[in-house]
């Protein structure tokens, strides 16, 4: 279906089950923001999916990129038919819980959007982290560059970054649209078990960097954190 994902992922399991989960966290998130308010869920959707569509252009998915597009003019034109109403905030001890996390999200997401010297800093921080967004050959990010006898290979970690921006960016935005709808518990719920899953991910690098000892259980205790406030009625 995606041809150009299977450069991207480089067959990389611990990349596709990283990739995976942040898809299903997204995804989950979105469900939580349309059942509580799809208007809203639909225009705060909109950076997500520039940005989704600016991964599978760079990646080489034109037709994808141009899909994806669509998608997103769709989106604007049903959150913009009219104006969306917000109905009171209450402040739920989910809906506190999540916005908390709501903007570790998003800024988790800024270092893979902006890209370059910032990317390259948080890479300085976890050098493991290079054997996943960088290619074996060296090139300008998410150009063709001449390497070799004169062939013309294409660098994916631009690619990756965006995509990696873009489920961080649309989880962040998806949760935002829940809990301003009143879907905070419902959120806590649907995202608990990718949360868990980005746990395990931690786990099966911990021999890569001893960080990553600590971060599994981190997801895990906050997983835990957001099941029980979501069945917490």
């Amino acid at each position: 279906m995606e041809p150009h994902n299977q450069q991207v992922f480089k067959n990389n399991r611990v990349y596709e089950l990283g990739h995976g989960s942040h898809v299903l966290s997204w995804s989950l998130a979105m469900v939580a923001g349309l059942v509580a308010g799809p208007q809203i869920t639909c225009i705060l959707l909109l950076p997500s999916m520039l940005v989704w569509s600016c991964f599978h252009y760079s990646a080489g998915g034109t037709s994808h990129a141009v899909l994806n597009f669509a998608l997103t003019a769709a989106l604007a034109y049903f959150g913009f038919e009219s104006f969306p109403t917000v109905p009171p905030l209450e402040w739920t001890p989910a809906a506190i819980w999540m916005t908390i996390l709501c903007p570790t999200c998003v800024l988790a997401a800024l270092p893979s959007l902006i890209g370059g010297q910032t990317a390259d800093a948080c890479l300085y921080q976890k050098p493991y982290q290079k054997r996943r967004f960088c290619d074996d050959l060296e090139g300008t990010e998410g150009l063709l560059s001449d390497v070799g006898s004169g062939e013309k290979t294409k660098n994916y970690r631009r690619a990756r970054e965006l995509a990696w921006g873009a489920h961080l960016l649309g989880m962040g935005c998806c949760m935002a649209s829940a809990i301003i709808s009143g879907g905070a518990q419902d959120l806590c719920l649907l995202t608990a078990f990718p949360m868990a899953m980005n746990g395990y991910c931690h786990w099966i690098q911990r021999d890569e960097d001893e960080a990553e000892k600590f971060g599994a259980p981190f997801c895990w205790i906050i997983a835990a954190v957001t099941f029980v406030l979501g069945i917490a009625r």
